[in-house]
Order: structure tokens, then C-alpha cells, then sequence
């Protein structure tokens, strides 16, 4: 395949063109839904156009909620929010980049989730740049209104709010937020509050020099009861600057919050999810890494799955990770080709309800038949054995009942969800399209059932379902539930 540049979130601290923000998951099976925002006991989903324009500012962006029911998402309950609605600090305001980030959590105790997000391109004051935190509060009605979260560092950083996910890191039952300024992040303990206060903040050192944080996500790797952080973060090489190393590192929760004093060395990587996929409570980390080796010197040919195995002492690294996956690896669909951009999106989840999470890859470049770059996902089942090598399907827009058709640069796979939006017991499988008609992008939805995702049923819509404006904006970014 041709060489292109990584259109990902992740890629904007190497100077590359971004496009795509970079995705979080939360840690699934789950007990009931991860996000429900207006508390009538369905999972939601939420997601952002980042891009989008508000008012005539261009990239000043959005954020929506599609509200689960009975039959799956429905786009037609919704809500959509900018820094223009009603009880919403600041005002769009071009290349604010509202929802390059977002994480869902009951920050504030009440029963409803609530939704964190972060505006990297906020201009605060005089200071251009600075990044803002807004958290949209859950009520019976769905999200309405929102609280600036403070900067714990203002001068010390830029863009506040470029990575964002929630995690009770100290076990106290009051969710924490976690949030990142680039290589800067901090971990803010709940409850937050819509008068603005907030438990202390606690800075989380990274084990080296970093120039960026590149993805973020909260699980429980040791069934302790409270939230560990796993994050991906790269360095320089050389002095000259030239040539960088993706790396990694999980921080366990303790009764006072992070232990940053031991941070458990991981892969590096530019996506990463949080899971149980074996099973037997010890959450799992998903880590995908699609940079080449010419842009890391940690990268691969077509992109890279590993898979840290939880246990009672948390995450296990070293030489034998529960897998290591590439598109040439036993059981993965597809073959191994330059810029594939395999592990561009992950999620895990049960589709099948068999007790193990299920692991979905977006391969965000793939190409479908001619069409280049049209995009796909991977969805390996999980086992008490960890990922299954057999069972693994693939699901394009060429795939049968799948809505629309494979197109060129659609990415499709640029986000990928499994989330029980149903409450059927079934993680139901949501895929975002970023690129979809030249940039507005389009979500797709599949239903979960005892055999995995099925197509009979399935919906996409794109910010026209929504009643916003179809123009270039990346719809469907940071798919979250």
C-alpha cells in the first residue's frame, strides 16, 4: 500500500496533520451501563465533531449524546452541546477544539453520568492556548449545563484537557478525573462539584523526559477495587530531536490515590483500552501502536496490537504479553501491509455475554477491494485462555447489512465501541467513519447478540440525524459508553 501520514490525534505532537482525536476505553464487562446520562438504566454513547464549525468559528466543535433504548441507539433522542449552549462556560471560538477529549463518569454522586470535556485550543484569558476542562452535568433529562475543572498548572503548560478519563483511583467510591496537557497530566479527585470545588490534585510523573502523552484509560488490572491509570507517552531519541520512542507505563491505584513512586513499565502505543477479556476479574491492557518505524523507532509495518495480562500484583509485562498482534499474527483476519494503521481505535467488551470481553481493533487505512483507505474493524473474541485465535470476523461497509458503502479515505474504524447501549446484557458494537464524505464523518451501530454483532438492525447517521450542519468536522471522534 502507499505510504501516507497518520491522521490521528496522537500524531500531533510529531508535527504530523491531525485529524482523528485519540480514543479511550473504559473497562467492560461491566456491571449495568459505563454511561447513562439521563439515568433511565440504558448504556448511552457519547462522542464529539471537535472540528466542527459553531456559529461561523471554524474547529471551535461540539459534543453529542446518542441515548440508548430497547432497540439500540437511537439518533433521534439526543442531545448536542457546545461552548454556545445555555449554562455552558466560555463561547466557541475558532480552533477551541471542543471535545478533542472526553471521558464519561458520575463525577458529582448524583446517579446520572456525567460527561468531562476537554477544549485544548481554549484561549484563557491571555493566555492562548491554555486548554479548558468543562464538565456537562447528567440529570433525568440527559446532559445540561457545566463547570470549568481549574488548570492546576496554568503557566506551567499549555492545552489543558488534550487527554481526559475517569477512574476511582483511590477507592473511596467518588469517581476521579484524570486529565493530561500534553506530557503533563494529573489526576483530580472527586467529587467534583457544580459550584466548581474538587478533592486535591495529585501530579502524575512520568518515569522519563516526555515531549507527549499520547493515550490514557482507567481500569482495574488487580481486582482491588480501585481504578489503575495506564497511559502511552513518547520521548526523543537524539539531542538533535530526531527519531522518538513510543513507550508506556500503569499506575496502581492505592487508598491515597496513584502509587507514581513504581510506575509499571508497559508497551508504548498510540490507543488503549482497559478490559477483562480472560475472565477472571483482573482487568486486561489493550495497547495498539500504528506508527512505522520510520516515525518511531517502537512502530512496525502495518501496526500492533499487545495485550497485558492483569493479575493480583496488576498488569504482567515482559516477554510473553496474554498476545502481540499484527494483521500476519494466527487468527487475525487481513495480512500485514505498510500504513494499515491495525490498533488505530480499540475497545473491549462482552458481545456475546460468554463472560469474556471481546477485543475490537480499527484498522483505520485498510483498503477494501480498490478503494484505499476505505478502513475497517477486527473484532477477536475473548477466552479463559485470553484472545481467541479463532472466531475473528471483520466488519467494512462492504460487509452484508452493514448501511453505505466502502469509499475511499471513509476511516472507517477511526473509533470503535463495545458498549451494551440495550441493556440486553449484549456489548453492542458502534464504529465511527471520521472521514466519511470528505470529512464530516458518520457513526455506524451494531447490535450485540449470543453469536457477536449482528448487522440486522443497524443504523448510521451523521451530524444531519443530529440537526447540525454537514460540513467537515470529524463527527463520531472519541466514541465513548
Amino acid at each position: 500500500m502507499r505510504k501516507r501520514t497518520i491522521l490521528l490525534a496522537t500524531a500531533l505532537t510529531t508535527g504530523l496533520l491531525t485529524a482523528l482525536p485519540a480514543t479511550t476505553a473504559t473497562a467492560a464487562p461491566a456491571a449495568g451501563p459505563t454511561a447513562d446520562f439521563n439515568g433511565d438504566g440504558y448504556g448511552d454513547v457519547a462522542f464529539a465533531a471537535p472540528y466542527a464549525k459553531i456559529d461561523g468559528k471554524g474547529m471551535a466543535g461540539y459534543v453529542a449524546v446518542v441515548y440508548g433504548g430497547a432497540t439500540g441507539l437511537d439518533p433521534a433522542q439526543h442531545t448536542v452541546i457546545s461552548q454556545n449552549t445555555a449554562g455552558v462556560p466560555g463561547a466557541a471560538e475558532a480552533e477551541d477544539s471542543f471535545g478533542e477529549a472526553i471521558a464519561p463518569a458520575d463525577l458529582n454522586g448524583d446517579g446520572y453520568t456525567d460527561l468531562a470535556v476537554g477544549s485544548p485550543g481554549e484561549d484563557v484569558g491571555d493566555d492562548v492556548d491554555g486548554g479548558s476542562v468543562t464538565v456537562l452535568w447528567g440529570s433525568a433529562s440527559g446532559l445540561k449545563n457545566g463547570t470549568t475543572v481549574k488548570d492546576p498548572a496554568v503557566s506551567g503548560h499549555d492545552h489543558w484537557g488534550t487527554l481526559l478519563t475517569a477512574g476511582d483511583f483511590d477507592g473511596d467510591g467518588k469517581p476521579d478525573l484524570a486529565a493530561s496537557a500534553y506530557a503533563d497530566p494529573y489526576v483530580v479527585r472527586g467529587p467534583l462539584t457544580t459550584t466548581g470545588t474538587t478533592g486535591a490534585v495529585q501530579r502524575v510523573a512520568l518515569p522519563e523526559t516526555s515531549y507527549s502523552v499520547d493515550a490514557m484509560a482507567a481500569g482495574d488490572t488487580n481486582d482491588d477495587g480501585r481504578s489503575d491509570l495506564a497511559l502511552t507517552y513518547r520521548v526523543r531519541l537524539n539531542e538533535d530531536e530526531s527519531g522518538s520512542w513510543s513507550k508506556g507505563a500503569a499506575y496502581l491505584g492505592t487508598a491515597t490515590g496513584l502509587d507514581t513512586s513504581l510506575p509499571r513499565p508497559l508497551n508504548g502505543g498510540t490507543s488503549i483500552a482497559v478490559g477483562d477479556i480472560d475472565g477472571d476479574g483482573y482487568d486486561e491492557i489493550a495497547l495498539g501502536n500504528v506508527f512505522s518505524k520510520e516515525d518511531d523507532h517502537s512502530g512496525s509495518l502495518g501496526g500492533r496490537v499487545v495485550v497485558i495480562r492483569g493479575s493480583e500484583g496488576g498488569p504482567v509485562n515482559g516477554d510473553a504479553p496474554m498476545a502481540e498482534l499484527t494483521q500476519n499474527s494466527e487468527g487475525v483476519p487481513g495480512a500485514d501491509e505498510a500504513g494499515d494503521g491495525f490498533g488505530s481505535a480499540l475497545s473491549i467488551g462482552d458481545t456475546d455475554a460468554d463472560g469474556y470481553g471481546d477485543l475490537a481493533i480499527g484498522v483505520v487505512f485498510e483498503d477494501v477491494g480498490t478503494f484505499e483507505d476505505t478502513g475497517a474493524t477486527i473484532l477477536m473474541n475473548g477466552s479463559a485462555s485470553g484472545v481467541s485465535r479463532t472466531g475473528a470476523r471483520t466488519v467494512t461497509q462492504d460487509t452484508a447489512g452493514v448501511p453505505g458503502s466502502a469509499e475511499a479515505t471513509d476511516y472507517f474504524g477511526s473509533d470503535v465501541l463495545l458498549a451494551d447501549v440495550s441493556k440486553d446484557g449484549h456489548a453492542d458494537f458502534t464504529v465511527t467513519a471520521g472521514f466519511e464524505d470528505e470529512g464530516i464523518g458518520a457513526i455506524t451501530a451494531l447490535r450485540g447478540s449470543a453469536s457477536g454483532p449482528v448487522t440486522g438492525g443497524a443504523r448510521t447517521f451523521g451530524p444531519g440525524s443530529l440537526g447540525q450542519t454537514r460540513s467537515y468536522g470529524a463527527f463520531g471522534a472519541g466514541l465513548i459508553g
